[in-house]
């Protein structure tokens, strides 16, 4: 049975997100406004049940155009239209994926993960069939290398790993390394996913400023 409901989840991000998110939603707040305007939505001079047929018509209008990436005015809507859009990018929004196991939901980071660093946190309230699909999708790519990121750290004890991303390493941080790039976590989806919400915010503003 498909998971219904929400489920509340933290994307850290690079410093400035948060401002440019800002901007992209108000944007698209100034436009719904402007599309609410159109004759077709006024109800002055109808009867109560006309004008309550036209209020549900347009609150439809709302969800359909959120949902076809045509108004990001919210932020839920921007990140799930930018979330299944990096899915789809990298061919996993119709490839079916395992339920991730239980060591995948524990808290702390995944080996090889990439999260730390990030200044920014944005809080999302995310459908659950998309919080999950993510996840399942993120573990069933990564748990090999992850499973291999073990074994390195059991071979090598002493060794202390940064955060991020080495320009030229050598010997066994070459190795973690190679397998560190194979790692996708929940963060990086979710970080590629709202910037491909600004991204589309931002070009559906600047067309119809045309």
């Amino acid at each position: 049975m498909a998971a219904t409901g929400v489920s509340p989840v933290t994307a850290w991000v690079r410093e400035g997100t948060r401002k440019r998110l800002t901007d992209a939603l108000d944007q698209q707040k100034t436009r719904k406004t402007v599309l609410s305007s159109s004759d077709q939505w006024q109800t002055y001079g109808l009867s109560r049940n006309e004008a309550a047929q036209v209020r549900a018509d347009w609150q439809a209008e709302v969800v359909r155009m959120r949902q076809a990436g045509e108004l990001l005015d919210v932020i839920d809507a921007l990140a799930v239209y930018g979330i299944e859009k990096e899915l789809e990018t990298r061919g996993w929004a119709n490839r079916r994926f395992r339920r991730a196991p239980t060591q995948a939901r524990l808290p702390g980071r995944w080996p090889g993960s990439r999260d730390g660093g990030y200044k920014e946190s944005i809080q999302l309230r995310l459908p659950t069939k998309v919080a999950d699909k993510v996840l399942d999708a993120c573990w069933g790519t990564s748990a090999p290398y992850i499973a291999r990121l073990r074994d390195w750290r059991d071979r090598n004890p002493g060794i202390v790993v940064p955060r991020g991303p080495l320009d030229d390493p050598t010997g066994p941080l070459a190795e973690y390394e190679r397998l560190a790039s194979r790692v996708t976590t929940v963060g990086d989806i979710y970080r590629a996913g709202i910037w491909h919400g600004i991204e589309t915010a931002e070009s559906l503003a600047s067309h119809y400023a045309k």
